[in-house]
């Protein structure tokens, strides 16, 4: 059996708009800004900020526009830099003075392409962490320069300067945008760039590339420290500084091992900047030793992609990283709404870019727990997740290729018609296993870890709610009964009649659960977690096996009654 490597499980999440749709929020935030404020409103803004240098300098926007959001960019790391040192408030109307002027600046109106900063979005990077790793340098450089690699190096080297100015060092930055495969990357710097190099070089500066990772293959960081030898500048004098200090032999890029060990490297570790009562660490699927009495019982986790997770120190409380500014602000309007509605574990708030949901005694679901209240439950919960989480029209191209390339890879032979039509295009929870659901002790079933999944990097992203019920299906092994009754209950809940669209996305859901199952059974060295994930890929390669029998069987008798 081949390890695959080249399923096709993350999705393109950038998006296209209109730059004034960065620059207004950006603008709200500064006006509505506080004579004090807490440190994490000013995070939340040097988050945008960076956003929208990073979408300028894409968007090859003119020098002046990109200055001016360089300039705002590093004024809000500043202070940023300094309020951390001084205290957890600042002075707000110091922060307006300071930005709007810069922002009145930008002119650009024309359309750019933003992703999530997958690092602040999804695996609790704080940028503060980069500054308290800068802080632990022992040399005594006089200059440096940062290079940060788009998206996320942009607002992180802008950090990074910012902390080595404030401890005396003369210390400059621009960003680049490596390009090619995600496994081969390249970085070639622009005209206007090399004169920068050359100087900094001149000065004995000490460069360091900034971003977050190094991921898979380490290739976006590689080829900027590369780029750099080539414009002159020696390996002694180039600094990688990543968020974890990678299995350089499982890296995927070319001759990863001898090309990273070229450079020295710097890495931040997992944050230390958490809520001030997150007492007992459950991520590496500890979460799992809370739940279920014995380990064969447990589902599989790929814990480089698990969302950094804490149980508070009274015992009462969940706190699950759910983004900083941006980000986590769109994770937790679904959990208060969610909350509010009674499908949760009652929403506390958020702090430092966790949520923090109150516990409850209950168990979690099994298979055997299917029972006609909980179908309708799920089935109400569905028709209520496609109207409050509704969003505009989307495409579903992307989705619809996923699941051919990856059927193709995975039996040699194309998938046949597959129509992913959008009806109810909705955030979806696309997490609805039996274990992600709990019986609480007062009787009614309430859905876990319900916010965070069903717009990160992985497919599939907001499609239709055909997906949550196509999760139901396949997960609980629906009998063509109960299948039946599932549809019959979203229908009255919601005025939607899903069943022309459902088997197309069980197949796709099928198929995207056995391609990520497969794909982390390759990545994860502990043999328990790989033989758990190869159990649910084999489920549900087996669970495909017999849709195509079906199948097969259909277009068989269609043709028998043809001829």
């Amino acid at each position: 059996m081949s390890a695959h490597p080249d399923f096709y499980i993350f999705r393109d999440a950038r998006r296209r708009l209109a730059a004034v749709e960065l620059l207004r929020p950006l603008r709200s935030a500064l006006v509505a800004m506080a004579s004090r404020a807490e440190i994490d409103e000013l995070i939340a803004l040097l988050l945008r900020a960076g956003e929208l240098e990073c979408a300028l300098c894409d968007a090859k926007a003119s020098p002046e526009d990109c200055e001016a959001a360089e300039q705002l960019t590093d004024a809000l790391a500043e202070s940023a830099v300094r309020t951390d040192c001084l205290g957890r408030t600042f002075d707000g109307r110091e922060i307006v003075a300071a930005s709007l002027p810069l922002l009145d600046k930008i002119g650009y109106s024309g359309a750019v392409n933003v992703g999530a900063s997958e690092g602040f979005a999804y695996y609790a990077l704080h940028p503060l962490d980069y500054v308290d790793r800068v802080a632990t340098l022992e040399e005594n450089w006089q200059s440096a320069f940062v290079i940060g690699i788009r998206s996320i190096g942009t607002t992180l080297s802008a950090i990074v300067a910012s902390k080595l100015r404030e401890r005396g060092v003369a210390a400059d930055r621009f960003t680049v945008r490596p390009s090619g495969h995600p496994y081969d990357r390249h970085c070639a710097f622009s005209e206007d760039q090399l004169p920068k190099i050359r100087a900094a070089l001149a000065h004995g500066s000490q460069f360091l590339v900034c971003d977050e990772g190094p991921g898979r293959s380490g290739s976006s960081l590689l080829s900027v420290a590369e780029a750099l030898v080539r414009a002159g500048v020696p390996c002694s004098s180039i600094r990688i500084l990543c968020s974890h200090e990678p299995d350089v032999g499982s890296l995927c890029t070319p001759e990863a091992a001898r090309r990273w060990s070229q450079f020295r490297s710097m890495h931040t570790g997992m944050t230390k900047r958490l809520p001030r009562d997150a007492a007992e660490y459950f991520g590496n699927g500890e979460w799992r030793w809370k739940i279920f009495s014995r380990d064969h019982e447990w589902p599989p986790v790929w814990s480089q992609f698990e969302r950094l997770t804490y149980g508070s120190g009274d015992g009462g409380s969940l706190l699950m990283f759910e983004g900083h500014g941006q980000f986590g602000e769109a994770v937790r309007n679904r959990n208060q709404k969610l909350s509010d509605a009674g499908f949760s574990l009652p929403y506390l708030g958020q702090e430092v870019g966790f949520g923090r949901q109150r516990l409850m005694d209950g168990s979690t679901a099994r298979a055997e727990d299917l029972a006609p209240a909980l179908l309708a439950r799920m089935a109400e919960y569905c028709a209520w997740r496609a109207r409050e989480f509704a969003v505009a029209e989307v495409d579903s191209s992307e989705l619809d290729t996923m699941a051919r390339v990856n059927f193709e890879r995975e039996f040699g032979y194309a998938l046949s018609d597959l129509n992913l039509c959008v009806v109810r295009p909705t955030i979806c929870d696309n997490q609805m296993m039996p274990h992600a659901w709990l019986k609480a002790a007062t009787g009614e079933w309430l859905k876990l870890d319900a916010a965070t999944r069903g717009d990160d990097h992985f497919f599939p992203g907001p499609c239709d709610v055909a997906w949550d019920l196509a999760g139901v299906s396949v997960e609980w092994r629906l009998s063509p009964a109960d299948r039946a009754s599932l549809l019959r209950s979203y229908q009255n809940a919601s005025g939607d009649n899903a069943a022309d669209r459902l088997a197309a996305y069980e197949l796709a859901y099928a198929i995207f659960r056995m391609a990520w199952s497969r794909m982390a059974a390759t990545s994860v060295s502990v043999t328990s977690e790989n033989a758990r994930l190869m159990r649910d890929y084999e489920r549900y390669r087996c669970w495909l096996q017999s849709a195509a029998c079906v199948e097969n069987a259909q277009r068989n008798e269609v043709q028998t009654q043809l001829s």
